[in-house]
């Protein structure tokens, strides 16, 4: 199952998720971006930081 904890990109940041999909774990790491780090829209290069942290 695919996770991942913002902690991985060097964010001081304790939170962690897994869903049965990358896709569906990208909406979660949206929805957490969105509300604990303010961030509205997810720049294309920190996506791909994302995508290469995701553990399987």
């Amino acid at each position: 199952m695919p996770k991942f904890a913002c902690r991985d990109l060097g964010m001081d940041c304790g939170w962690e998720a897994e869903a049965p999909t990358v896709e569906e774990l990208m909406e979660k790491i949206a929805e957490h971006a969105k509300h604990d780090h303010g961030m509205e829209e997810i720049p294309p290069e920190l996506v791909e930081q994302v995508k290469k942290a995701i553990k399987e």
